[in-house]
Parts: C-alpha cells; sequence; structure tokens
C-alpha cells in the first residue's frame, strides 16, 4: 500500500509526499532492526545468565565433593605415614593386631576424583563461553577448568604408584580371605570387615627394608597428593566467589582473588 502511495505521488510530482512515504518506510524499517538487534540482545543476556548461573551450581558443587575428597585424602595420608612407622618396628609390627591389618589394608585405598566442572568444559568446546561478556572470567573459566583436569592426571600418576605398592605389600603379607562368604570390608574413614581377611607372612614385611621403602613411597606421593588438593580447592573457593560476584554485581569485582 505504501508502494503505492510512493508510486502515485512520483506521478503527480509530489515530493513532500514522497518524502514523507519514503521516510516513514525507512523508520519502519530501522525500528524493525532495532526490536531484532534488542530481543536478540535480551536472549543473548538471557543464555549467558544461565550458563553463569549453571556454572556456579557445578562450582559449588565440586566445592563440596572436594572438601570431601580431600578429608577421604588425609585419612589415607594418616594410614600411610603410620603405616611406615610400624613395618620398620619389627615386634610391634608381627603383632598383626587390627590396627595393623587395617593400615596394610588401606595401602589400596585409593579413591578417585568423581567431581568435575563439566558444564564449563563444554561452554568451552563448544564455544559457547563467548557469550559471556567478560574477559576475565572467561579466562578464570578456562585456568579452572585447566587445574581440574590437571587433578585428574595427578590421580593417574598417584594411583600407578600406590598400585605398585599393593601389590608389593599384599603380596609380601600373604594377604588372603580367611572365610568364604560375601565380602563386607569397607574403605573409608571407617573401616570393617577386616576379620575377613589374614595375614600368613607378616614376616615378609615387618623390619623389611624394601616393603618400607614402598611404603613410604606411597605415604610421600600420598603428601604431595593433598598438598596438591589443597591448592586447587582454594583455586575452586575463588573461582567459586569470583562467578557469584560477577552474576550479582553483572561486573568484575573491584580486584578479583589472586590465581
Amino acid at each position: 500500500m505504501i508502494l503505492r502511495r510512493i508510486t502515485g505521488a512520483f506521478r503527480r510530482q509530489d515530493w513532500f509526499t514522497v518524502a514523507i512515504e519514503t521516510l516513514i518506510v525507512v523508520l519502519g524499517v530501522f525500528l524493525g532492526l532495532q526490536a531484532s538487534n534488542w530481543n536478540a540482545d535480551r536472549l543473548a543476556r538471557a543464555q549467558a545468565d544461565d550458563l553463569l548461573q549453571r556454572m556456579i551450581v557445578e562450582a559449588e558443587e565440586a566445592r563440596a565433593d572436594m572438601a570431601d575428597y580431600r578429608d577421604s585424602h588425609a585419612w589415607i595420608l594418616d594410614k600411610a605415614l603410620k603405616l611406615s612407622v610400624r613395618l620398620n618396628a619389627t615386634e610391634d609390627c608381627l603383632a598383626m593386631d587390627d590396627e595393623m591389618k587395617t593400615l596394610i589394608l588401606a595401602v589400596g585405598d585409593f579413591p578417585p576424583p568423581r567431581f568435575s566442572l563439566a558444564t564449563a568444559n563444554e561452554a568451552i568446546e563448544s564455544d559457547s563461553l563467548s557469550i559471556i561478556g567478560s574477559a576475565d572470567i572467561r579466562s578464570e573459566v578456562r585456568r579452572m577448568v585447566d587445574e581440574m583436569t590437571f587433578v585428574e592426571r595427578q590421580w593417574q600418576r598417584y594411583v600407578r604408584v600406590k598400585q605398585d605398592s599393593e601389590k608389593a605389600i599384599y603380596t609380601a603379607a600373604g594377604l588372603s580371605l580367611s572365610r568364604d562368604e560375601a565380602l563386607k570390608v569397607l574403605p573409608g574413614n571407617e573401616w570393617s570387615g577386616i576379620d575377613q581377611y589374614r595375614l600368613q607372612t607378616p614376616e615378609g614385611v615387618c623390619g623389611k627394608p624394601e616393603m618400607v621403602a614402598y611404603a613410604s613411597n606411597a605415604a610421600l606421593t600420598e603428601h604431595i597428593y593433598t598438598i596438591f588438593l589443597g591448592e586447587v580447592s582454594e583455586k575452586l573457593d575463588q573461582y567459586a566467589a569470583l562467578l557469584s560476584a560477577y552474576r550479582s554485581k553483572g561486573q568484575m569485582p573491584d580486584k578479583a582473588p589472586a590465581p
């Protein structure tokens, strides 16, 4: 209809009407584009906020899981240190009381990390992280994902040492089952079911330098691993706080926490 009016105005040489009608067309196109851009921006902001919220929830869950994981490894480290000492005390070691059996069984306790930043990692791989407006936040997300990936790599190194120690010490001690029934042993902060196991050759580990070395190496590796977990835990705390501050303020804090 507008085009028909403009054509008619041209024929009549009604330049004022032509100008007005043309202005209406241009203005309509402009407003349409502005509305489309505004809607796209609004959608992008909503998507960015949703991603940010999911990464915050994920970070908080990872923090809780990390705290439990560190507690488990603190217990394992305590048992590893005690085992190294008791293996050197031959007479005390040969007594093979329940505590000593627990210390030896605990060599085989090496729980893997069961937490990650899957949402953040997917955002990086799919390039959807780019919808987050802050370059600093994007950088922090990438850095923290790298840290969590490194936790997994460190565990792979750690578990190889633990498995070598487990095999050597279990074999030398003659670890065996004492009766044929469903296994009840539960590793962790409170072991149970250790009466199902017996050590047939305690003299194979007690006072033996090679076994002491295996146990000490496992303890040292555990110690290094727990220190590393503590460092990553601090960075995870800072990461979670940074995301929350950015979302609540819509901008970076005045000073981001030191990495």
